[in-house]
């Protein structure tokens, strides 16, 4: 679960230009409000850059996530 309340628990990530943390999934973040997504970017709420995904940050591997597994010893 995100710091924010939505299910999924790989989609925080941080702005590259100003550091705020945010939700890819439900747009919410350290701010207040959501973020303005389109198309093409999502837009920093703090900043106001365009293209802000940044690193993603605070990950908890899932247990349903496939895409998380080690591979297995044959």
């Amino acid at each position: 679960m995100c710091r924010w309340g939505c299910p999924t628990t790989d989609t925080t990530h941080a702005c590259k230009w100003c550091g705020t943390r945010f939700c890819l999934e439900c747009h919410r973040g350290d701010f207040n409000g959501e973020m303005k997504v389109t198309k093409d970017a999502t837009i920093c709420r703090k900043c106001k850059q365009t293209g802000c995904v940044g690193p993603r940050v605070e990950y908890f591997p899932s247990k349903n996530n496939t895409n998380n597994k080690k591979p297995s010893k044959k």
